[in-house]
């Protein structure tokens, strides 16, 4: 596509480790499909969100800022976002929900030289409300009625879904002054929003409000800019002349693995846009914030199935048997939520993962136990060191042969550790996977250990049993 206008693309990352990782691949999506340049692309931080989430941006080329929170802080983050970006070298600014995603390039849907945006789905809040609010904010006259997205329910013009606005840059300072003081006259009138339990609809009524006082141009967009996957329902403003490219698939729709499990009955048109979301999703995968995003809010799943179920209970035999309890100290990398270990008289324990949200939750299991956040470069030397469906998760070859130098110069006496000896379709097949090399060449490779043998196997992986040089290991497994 020649399309020579200049965006600016902008969005919210809060400090729920879903906007992050949501974030990540919206960014990803924005750059793959609209060949946008990461400097063009304005993610914005609430308070809350951790300097090591927002380095992760910043390293992409991101243009990463602070958020400011508007009016009380939860309603408008669309009017909050604009502070920072208003001095940006564009034309049109689009201001996005985090759970958006780009599946084909929307530059050339966008209107020229207007605001524009795709009406509600569902009345919300009902037209009576709305024209409720019009009339207590002293309009005479009532934007034109439309028909809503998913069904035949009427709704004001200009109430739109707050996925995307598209703002034009000779009319944003005019919009955006008139949005601001709508939505703090909205706050102080709340009473029709609370009354039809739309309260968290005051960005979008604000917006409905400062289109008709400003009468600044603006055109409805296609439902292929802000296309829904999480319900079943039409799509009147649908251009089938044109392909989706933005899908607004909700929280809902994510899945224990993190790709897009829309629980709407898709067509095929449908299913082929969340196909291509997912094949980026999984191009893009990030270690560090799909686990914080999957501690976060698939808590029952966690660490996986390799510390669920029967695995769980053979790896806790295991340790047992390899001499665990009688270790007088235990650094255990890649600890989790420490489903395995925390019925095991482990001293001396220290557990280090790289997800805060995990760590949070093994304090809680154990909090006699000691945690640290990754890298932890400082941990103590141990004189046992667990590994468990750790490397297997390692993005590059240069971060694998990290961890498994890290994992040597921490070991006193015995590594216990789990990976791949071989490559497979499964293992090629899933983003989270990766295959290097067999892990007991890496293991042998460091020179570190007397001996590197397989103690077990579940799911797909070996365990081994390395023993340092010199150690002293007695016939039941006791380490000195």
């Amino acid at each position: 596509m020649n399309d020579l206008r200049k965006f600016a693309f902008s969005f919210i990352v809060d400090k729920d480790p879903l906007f992050a990782y949501q974030g990540w691949h919206l960014a990803h999506s924005i750059m793959d499909q609209c060949a946008a340049k990461p400097q063009d692309i304005h993610v914005q931080f609430t308070r809350e969100v951790s300097q090591r989430t927002i380095d992760i941006f910043k390293s992409m080329g991101c243009s990463v800022s602070r958020l400011e929170r508007f009016g009380d802080g939860r309603y408008c983050n669309k009017i909050a976002q604009w502070n920072n970006v208003s001095q940006a070298d564009a034309d049109h600014f689009v201001f996005l929900d985090t759970d958006t995603i780009l599946v084909a390039d929307c530059r050339e849907q966008l209107p020229v030289d207007l605001v524009s945006a795709k009406i509600v789905d569902l009345a919300n809040p009902p037209i009576e409300a709305l024209s409720e609010i019009m009339i207590a904010a002293g309009f005479s006259t009532m934007p034109a009625t439309c028909v809503v997205g998913a069904d035949p329910s009427m709704t004001y013009r200009g109430n739109c879904n707050s996925g995307m606005y598209c703002v034009s840059k000779q009319y944003a300072e005019r919009l955006f002054a008139a949005w601001r003081r709508w939505a703090l006259w909205l706050l102080d009138n709340m009473e029709p929003m609370r009354r039809s339990g739309r309260e968290n609809h005051v960005d979008q009524v604000s917006f409905c409000l400062a289109l008709h006082e400003t009468g600044v141009p603006f055109g409805l967009a296609s439902s292929n800019l802000n296309y829904y996957v999480h319900f079943s329902g039409g799509h009147a403003y649908m251009d089938p002349r044109r392909p989706i490219s933005i899908l607004h698939y909700h929280n809902a729709s994510l899945d224990v693995v993190g790709a897009l499990q829309p629980r709407a009955a898709l067509t095929p048109l449908e299913a082929a846009a969340v196909g291509a979301a997912n094949a980026q999703i999984a191009k893009h995968f990030d270690n560090r914030l799909f686990w914080d995003m999957r501690y976060a809010h698939f808590g029952e799943r966690g660490s996986g199935v390799g510390s669920r179920g029967e695995n769980l209970e053979y790896k806790r035999q295991l340790l047992r048997a390899q001499g665990a309890e009688q270790a007088m100290s235990v650094l255990d990398v890649g600890c989790g939520d420490l489903e395995v270990v925390k019925a095991l008289a482990l001293r001396s324990y220290v557990g280090v993962d790289q997800s805060a949200p995990a760590l949070e939750a093994a304090k809680r299991k154990r909090p006699d136990w000691t945690f640290l956040q990754a890298p932890a470069a400082d941990a103590a030397v141990a004189e046992l060191v667990l590994c468990f469906e750790v490397l297997i998760h390692q993005e590059s070859l240069a971060a694998y042969l990290r961890l498994i130098d890290y994992l040597a110069e921490k070991t006193r006496s015995v590594l216990l550790v789990s990976g791949y000896e071989e490559d497979s379709e499964p293992i090629r097949q899933n983003p989270m996977l990766f295959f290097h090399e067999p892990l007991s060449l890496s293991l042998a490779r460091t020179n570190k250990f007397e001996s590197v043998r397989v103690i077990g196997h579940h799911t797909d992986v070996a365990i081994f049993r390395c023993e340092v040089h010199g150690a002293t290991v007695t016939a039941s497994g006791e380490m000195s």
